[in-house]
């Protein structure tokens, strides 16, 4: 087969699974409403002979879940761990409030990481009620916290 009449036969393919695909989709469909927001780093020291970095992550809002918040932490830390072979690592504490009703609280999970080696920490969730909810990060060693805002359904 010449190459021109591949690419017709690879083309005439994709529409026909594209067709196939989208005709099998319910019409009503109602999309998942997500709002992601990045929490700002917040640099650290860490714990270690010289360990120290950043500490971000993201927060995720649906629709589907109102009043809760999904919440992941990552790290990257350059320095010596206290511990050979180990990676730097933080206690990192999210305190939250919601600013329409007034609810707070935290959470807090040791966060650890490297330069090339930077481990996310598995999601958790807050149950902070719908509203705007400001959410500061800080750490249990000398740090500069990071302040944000997120919408919660």
């Amino acid at each position: 087969m010449s190459l021109p009449m591949l690419g017709k036969s690879i083309a005439i393919s994709g529409l026909v699974l594209a067709g196939l695909f989208g005709a099998g989709a319910p019409a009503t469909a109602d999309p998942t409403q997500d709002r992601w927001v990045n929490i700002p780093d917040t640099a650290t020291v860490a714990d270690g002979l010289a360990c120290g970095g950043r500490i971000g992550g993201v927060t995720v809002a649906t629709d589907r879940l109102q009043g809760l918040v999904y919440v992941r932490l990552n790290a990257t830390f350059v320095g010596i761990s206290s511990t050979p072979g180990v990676l730097c690592s933080v206690f990192a504490t999210l305190h939250w409030r919601n600013l329409g009703t007034g609810a707070a609280g935290s959470w807090s999970t040791e966060v650890s990481g490297g330069v090339i080696d930077f481990p996310a920490e598995p999601w958790t969730h807050l149950e902070t009620g719908s509203g705007r909810v400001e959410v500061t990060l800080t750490t249990d060693r000398p740090h500069i916290p990071s302040v944000t805002e997120i919408n919660v359904y």
